[in-house]
């Protein structure tokens, strides 16, 4: 809920330079992921396991749905919201005993797994180096919001055991953006930001990618995008890395 009140209140900030938006691009995204994750959920006095969700839980990699919202500003500006979900799923029988959350699951238990990763992000792109025509560069300034939510659960017992966890972060972070055009219809991009928070943890986004403009209005995207994410809070921990390609359909009014 904290997390939720704090994205909506900088979002309030963002009204008066929205009434100057030149123009609103809506884009929906595909992001085709392959992961590597991994947590540890202690109990009181009961240490918990690094668990790879991958390894360990049988965790598939799932696609990636994602909605981005551009309002472009003068001096070669914009104003960004993006979100990103992922949702993943595992069904496993377990080669050794691991500890989530205060409770053991031993080995040869048949367990199912969860981990979903909601990713949201509000960001001002300024691009004041400018070849007119050909490229623009400049730095990112973004908000990025991401909770990591966990649950292991057994299979075929009575009673069932369960335990979840949730870890969020808010972290400000810093990167750069570049836009090359080398015809007036094919438009490369590449942008990066991330930073490190120390103990708690850090959150880095790449991507980069071609953008087809066959009408003025329209836009077709295809890509290449990196997402790193590590929270830690006292002595539990989550840990994401999901990478691949993506495609992309935008729309300007």
């Amino acid at each position: 809920m904290l997390r939720t009140i704090l994205l909506a209140s900088a979002l309030l900030f963002l009204v008066p330079s929205l009434a100057l938006a030149q123009i609103v691009e809506l884009e929906g995204r595909y992001w085709f992921t392959d992961i590597k994750a991994r947590a540890r959920v202690d109990s009181n006095s009961v240490p918990g396991t690094n668990v790879d969700f991958t390894e360990d839980l049988g965790l598939d990699a799932e696609n990636a749905p994602g909605v981005r919202l551009t309002f472009g500003l003068p001096f070669n500006s914009k104003i960004r919201l993006a979100y990103t979900f992922v949702h993943l799923e595992g069904d496993t029988t377990l080669a050794q005993t691991i500890t989530f959350g205060g409770s053991a699951f031993t080995a040869n238990t048949q367990v199912n797994s969860e981990l979903d990763i909601h990713y949201g992000r509000l960001g001002w792109i300024w691009q004041p180096i400018v070849v007119p025509g050909i490229l623009k560069l400049g730095p990112i300034l973004e908000l990025k919001a991401a909770v990591f939510d966990a649950s292991v659960e057994t299979r075929n017992t009575v009673p069932a055991t369960k335990e979840s966890q949730e870890l969020g972060l808010i972290l400000p972070t810093i990167g750069a953006a570049v836009d090359f055009t080398p015809h007036r219809v094919i438009h490369l991009f590449a942008e990066v930001s991330g930073l490190p928070a120390g103990s708690l943890g850090h959150i880095v986004d790449a991507e980069a990618g071609i953008r087809i403009v066959p009408l003025p209005f329209l836009t077709i995207a295809g890509g290449y995008r990196l997402f790193d994410l590590k929270i830690e809070h006292a002595d539990d921990s989550g840990r994401a890395k999901l990478y691949g390609p993506f495609v992309g359909v935008s729309v300007r009014f």
